[in-house]
């Protein structure tokens, strides 16, 4: 079966988060981003981290993990200087211009799909974070430096 990444874009959807898109529109949304990270040999927990940017000022983090079962997600506060950092590399590789990185498959150890989305607008890469191909690993690089959060690995209990 040819890859398409299905299981990574529908991975939100199952664990109980609105569509982006939904929440993008919702009044007092700036802007939202979302890191969803998921492993193929399932030594960690599939994770989904969105950075929601409001108009108060306010930027918040909803974390959420493949099998931990909570009320509601982890809210992590953010620095909007770590946003505005991460932004600015996402403007710099032009995201919005980017498509997936080429020659994906469920053999990578992980895959990544990065999405922003504001107002109707919404775009998203799926790209593998161990390759070290540019303009990716640009991103990845922010991603790791300024929201780590949203990529800490989780491991499975045996």
């Amino acid at each position: 079966m040819p890859f398409d990444g299905s299981d990574v874009y529908q991975l939100a959807s199952r664990l109980g988060l609105p569509d982006i898109e939904r929440v993008a529109a919702r009044a007092g949304v700036v802007s939202v981003l979302q890191i969803t990270a998921y492993y193929a040999a399932r030594r960690v927990r599939h994770t989904v981290a969105r950075v929601i940017e409001y108009q108060s000022g306010e930027i918040e983090m909803k974390l959420v993990y493949e099998g931990v079962r909570l009320e509601k997600p982890i809210r992590l506060a953010i620095s909007s200087d770590a946003l505005e950092k991460v932004q600015s590399v996402l403007l710099k590789t032009r995201f919005g211009r980017l498509g997936d990185q080429a020659d994906l498959s469920y053999e990578e150890r992980g895959l990544w799909l990065v999405q922003q989305a504001a107002g109707t607008h919404t775009h998203g890469i799926l790209m593998a974070p161990d390759r070290v191909e540019p303009p990716y690993s640009a991103i990845v690089n922010a991603i790791d430096a300024y929201l780590p959060e949203a990529i800490r690995e989780a491991p499975l209990r045996s």
